[in-house]
């Protein structure tokens, strides 16, 4: 989706109240609490890897940390065993931050996560669950972490995937994020519903997603380095 063109018509939306005409259901959707629906949504979401619906063994008893690198031109491939992780670039041989791809794949290829992992500006990291059958993929970049994390309830939650009732306890939020120049999305699965999708402007920090969390949904962060959740009584 050309989400600049989805901006335009967001602004549209004032324009065509003013003129007396009805905006359509995308764009009182979008104003309302900055869900994206219809076919907009399925561009974002595309292929779902049904692995975001596993629920791994939390203990880290067999994850390790993995250092990845150096990273050829055509990029690299590790599969780690079952955890919890943070992945992270580390500064090249300059000492220069690093910008480059981090993507998730599951057996049947089919993408999990990606990314852009950015140390100077935007996502610098990523936690993610791995079943011990995923393939991390890394390009543009010449050394990469992958550190286990243990699990800590949160109310601040960053780029990756989050399960409700481990990573955030289930309730009403009011979601914000932090100043900046990226534009993402808070994506949110529930098995046998259609997923959720809610726009973020960090040029926006102000602007506030309303959302219900419930116990087993999983949230997916993207191109967001920070998202602040505040319980709604």
């Amino acid at each position: 989706m050309n989400r600049i063109l989805l901006l335009a018509a967001i602004t549209s939306l004032f324009v065509l109240t003013g003129c007396g005409q009805q905006p359509s259901e995308k764009l009182l959707a979008y104003e309302e609490n900055h869900e994206i629906i219809g076919t907009e949504k399925d561009e974002i979401i595309g292929e779902v890897s049904s692995t975001i619906y596993d629920t791994i063994d939390r203990s880290n008893s067999k994850a390790t940390e993995l250092i990845v690198g150096p990273i050829t031109a055509q990029g690299e491939d590790i599969t780690p065993p079952e955890g919890r992780y943070i992945i992270t670039a580390e500064e090249n041989l300059t000492g220069k931050p690093q910008s480059g791809r981090v993507l998730i794949y599951d057996t049947d290829g089919v993408l999990l996560y990606e990314t852009l992992l950015d140390m100077g500006f935007g996502v610098d990291t990523v936690t993610v669950d791995l079943n011990g059958s995923h393939t991390v993929h890394f390009d543009g970049i010449d050394q990469a972490i992958i550190t286990p994390v243990p699990t800590g309830i949160t109310n601040e939650l960053t780029a990756g995937i989050w399960e409700v009732g481990k990573d955030i306890e289930p309730g009403d939020y009011s979601i914000t994020t932090e100043s900046g120049f990226a534009l993402g999305d808070l994506q949110l699965f529930e098995k046998g519903k259609s997923p959720r999708v809610f726009e973020f402007l960090n040029s926006n920090p102000e602007t506030a997603v309303n959302i219900q969390l419930k116990e087993g949904q999983k949230l997916k962060i993207d191109n967001l380095s920070y998202l602040k959740f505040e319980r709604v009584p």
